[in-house]
């Protein structure tokens, strides 16, 4: 039976108004939010955002920006690839929104955005810039720009000139075509960075409306961790409860290894988001071979881990009556940690710390996580001894220039990782393939079907000292294990 046409229009999308705030936001979309966040928010509102694409490098998802298409809107979104933070905002479509700019309309069904009425509502600024490959004429305010295509008729009238094109010869006049909003710290929307983090952060900390984390603790801007050791949290916040106030300092939450209680992490980060159980080792076979302590060890601190963020996926719950001591884990997933409590002792077992990297089965599971991995500088204390008159090449990286040798940060992928790490690199997590004598195998990670996950499995790898990661075919390390 066919739907009658009343039906048809009330499943179409609604049309959505936006206010303009230069260099901060359009509408709900804030400059400096996070990806997690921003998907999040369209999830849970299909009525108006009923078309999300998702756009990015699967080879290089952090070199590059990602870019969150809405084209029933007319609206495109994008992220620093690193940071996975909103920094630029184009409106390629006006015509599919209303924006609106200080209780005035800039663009609607009754509204078309003319040179002239965008130049009424936003006032005087600098003369615009002509490009004549395009024959686009560009309007620059402070965190704001409007492109008008220039008829190739009229192409030459500003070439040279400095007039603006507030009308055509032939009583046409331009209308934009694209709107690009970005900070003010940018020099243009082509070279658009992310605002200041501190200060975008601290302002998140403060909000009283976050459906998530404690205040204060709401989001991170950093963590410093050493592997066997701990890991440091970094959390802006104003000295006033007066958000505006620029002043901003930095709390810490330090997680101890062994030492710090689920008391300590609850006064310090709040409620978890989730409570999970830890189900029996499922690796404890690989501890039976001739490798056994180092296998054994490293595989349950990886992998075993690794499949609690499955169970959390698909929303299983465990019976907690049993009279056994069960190890438990602290899910945050506004940070991008896990935390795991030994269920005797109840001290902090492992940390957990996810990249939140596309193409991984737990993408937007979490929030990316920041952080920094610090070793002690001791890889190369066998050449301390040599003859300083002696010059020595040192490889560098123009990737990582500011950052020491001793660092290991989020955005790297494994090998370089690898180079940096002063560890013994054959305690890697491996199994051994006794149909081949004594070769190694890494260990492979499977999660979901291939319905589920089409992305494939990944592998671990990782060090007695305390340290594993989960590696992606692309090189990337969604998942840092920390024991």
């Amino acid at each position: 039976m066919a739907e009658s046409p009343r039906n048809e229009k009330k499943q179409r999308s609604k049309r959505i108004e936006l206010v303009i705030t230069p260099g901060r936001s359009l509408g709900p979309f804030r400059l400096g939010s996070t990806l997690w966040d921003t998907i999040h928010y369209l999830r849970e509102r299909p009525n108006f955002f009923p078309s999300v694409e998702l756009k990015y490098s699967q080879e290089e998802p952090i070199k590059y920006d990602f870019i969150i298409a809405l084209p029933t809107n007319g609206i495109n979104l994008r992220f620093d690839g690193t940071l996975q933070r909103m920094k630029s905002i184009e409106c390629f479509d006006p015509t599919k929104i209303k924006l609106v700019y200080q209780n005035s309309d800039v663009s609607s069904s009754r509204t078309i955005p003319t040179f002239l009425l965008i130049y009424k509502a936003f006032g005087p600024t600098y003369p615009g810039e002509f490009v004549r490959e395009r024959s686009v004429y560009t309007l620059k305010y402070p965190g704001l720009s409007f492109i008008f295509p220039i008829p190739a008729r009229h192409r030459e009238l500003y070439e040279s000139s400095t007039d603006l094109p507030l009308e055509f010869p032939d009583g046409t006049t331009p209308i934009a075509s694209h709107i690009y909003l970005f900070s003010n710290g940018s020099p243009n929307w082509q070279r658009a960075t992310v605002p200041s983090l501190a200060k975008i952060v601290a302002e998140h900390n403060a909000s009283t409306t976050l459906k998530y984390g404690k205040i204060g603790r709401r989001e991170l801007e950093s963590v410093k961790a050493q592997p066997g050791k701990e890991v440091v949290l970094h959390f802006p916040t104003h000295d006033s409860l007066d958000s505006r106030e620029n002043t901003l300092t930095t709390s810490q939450v330090r997680i101890t290894l062994q030492i710090s209680t689920p008391q300590d992490i609850l006064a310090e980060l709040g409620k978890p988001s989730r409570i999970f159980y830890k189900e029996e080792d499922k690796m404890k076979i690989h501890s039976v071979t001739d490798d056994g302590a180092m296998i054994g060890r490293i595989a349950e601190d990886g992998k075993n881990d690794q499949e609690h963020n499955t169970a959390v996926n698909e929303e299983e719950e465990k019976d907690t009556s049993a009279l056994e001591p069960t190890d438990y884990f602290f899910n945050y997933f506004h940070l991008g940690i896990d935390i795991l409590m030994d269920g005797t002792l109840h001290v902090c077992k492992k940390v957990i710390l996810h990249g939140n990297i596309p193409g991984h089965y737990d993408f937007q599971r979490y929030k990316r996580c920041p952080y920094q991995l610090h070793f002690p500088n001791d890889k190369n204390d066998n050449n301390h001894d040599h003859d300083p008159k002696v010059l020595v090449d040192v490889e560098s990286d123009a990737d990582d220039i500011g950052v020491p040798g001793d660092i290991v940060t989020a955005d790297m992928k494994i090998d370089k990782m690898k180079k940096r790490i002063p560890w013994d690199s054959k305690n890697a997590v491996s199994v051994k393939d006794t149909s081949k004598g004594a070769q190694h195998k890494p260990v492979i990670l499977t999660r979901g079907s291939s319905e589920q996950n089409p992305f494939g499995s990944t592998h671990l790898t990782g060090y007695d000292e305390g340290l594993v990661m989960e590696v992606m075919k692309n090189g990337h390390v969604p998942t840092i294990v920390l024991f």
